[in-house]
């Protein structure tokens, strides 16, 4: 007897017999975007057609309400770490790959704003906190960022010196001093996540900071802000006189 032959696509892209059905939902989800760039679109459907790309032969739209219902927000869908999308039935390699580049993309959209500017955070502190909300805002864990800057204002370089725990994050001054001199700073700029959302300094977070200032303003480097980031909010230290 002759065997069918296995179908042994990866699971996101195993083909669907109901795709004469939705060929035409697509084609006009595809056109109202193009009407206004997706502005009038409710979140499932901008997802939908985002997960069109990844999954060319199947219906979208159960998976999207899904990562929706799952993450709450498309926000929170977009940054989620690969691990936790995984989780979700129908999600594979390509799923990831595309969620999570769209994340990509708008860091670094945020980053090239800075370095246009010629004293970026000295003109506009708004663009700062967008730029550490896209890379660490959205995390599920403690993330501690610092933004290098030179003596015109300009940044230099800015990196993810730590990763902690749920509600907690370590930082060596002695460490953050060493770098600040090799990439010969003037000035940095300290920001780190609050997964809860409550942008709100706790008392560690001020202890940190002063022991951090503390150490810089030895070798005559200064600190200038210490910005806490949500999903939503935003505290800085600095604008409220704590530093």
């Amino acid at each position: 007897m002759k065997k069918e032959p296995v179908n042994t696509a990866p699971e996101d892209e195993k083909d669907d017999p109901k795709e004469p059905d939705y060929i035409g939902h697509r084609q006009r989800l595809k056109a109202r975007f193009l009407a206004d760039r997706g502005r009038s679109m409710p979140d499932y459907e901008l997802l939908e057609l985002v997960l069109t790309y990844a999954l060319p032969r199947r219906d979208v739209k159960p998976l999207a309400k899904e990562l929706l219902k799952r993450f709450d927000s498309l926000e929170n869908v977009c940054t989620s770490a690969p691990e936790e999308l995984a989780e979700v039935k129908g999600v594979g390699e390509n799923v990831i790959v595309l969620l999570n580049l769209i994340h990509t993309c708008v860091y670094k959209i945020c980053g090239e704003k800075l370095h246009e500017k010629d004293s970026p955070y000295m003109l506009d502190r708004g663009y700062i906190v967008e730029y550490c909300r896209a890379a660490i805002g959205y995390s599920r864990y403690e993330n501690l960022m610092i933004i290098y800057i030179d003596q015109h204002g300009k940044l230099i370089k800015d990196s993810i010196e730590q990763v902690g725990s749920l509600d907690t994050v370590a930082v060596s001054p002695r460490e953050v001093v060493t770098k600040a001199l090799l990439y010969h700073a003037s000035s940095i700029i300290v920001s780190h996540n609050h997964p809860s959302g409550d942008c709100t300094p706790s008392d560690s977070d001020m202890r940190m900071t002063r022991a951090l200032k503390e150490s810089l303003q030895v070798m005559g480097i200064i600190l200038y802000d210490h910005i806490i980031v949500g999903p939503k909010n935003s505290y800085s230290m600095k604008s409220r006189h704590c530093l």
